[in-house]
């Protein structure tokens, strides 16, 4: 029998997601008018960055080549 899981509104990476988003929207971009991507996009790319399970883009890059070494998008890793 399967039991439904019962997920909390406000407790989920949707709603973090949100709420850092809304934060980087308040923070005034100082930066020139031509810029064609928004400053609480570029911060979220950052977030994103240091979301990542690797201590860098270096490192993500690593693992990525080794999981993938041929670039096909079949991971060739069995850990």
């Amino acid at each position: 029998m399967r039991e439904k899981i019962k997920l909390r509104k406000n407790l989920n990476g949707d709603t973090l997601f949100s709420v850092v988003h809304s934060g980087f929207e308040k923070i005034k971009d100082h930066r020139s008018n031509n810029t064609k991507i928004s400053l609480a996009d570029a911060l979220m790319s950052g977030f994103a960055m240091f979301s990542l399970k690797d201590p860098s883009l270096l490192a993500f890059e690593a693992r990525r080549c080794r999981a993938d070494p041929v670039g096909i998008g079949i991971s060739l890793s069995f850990s």
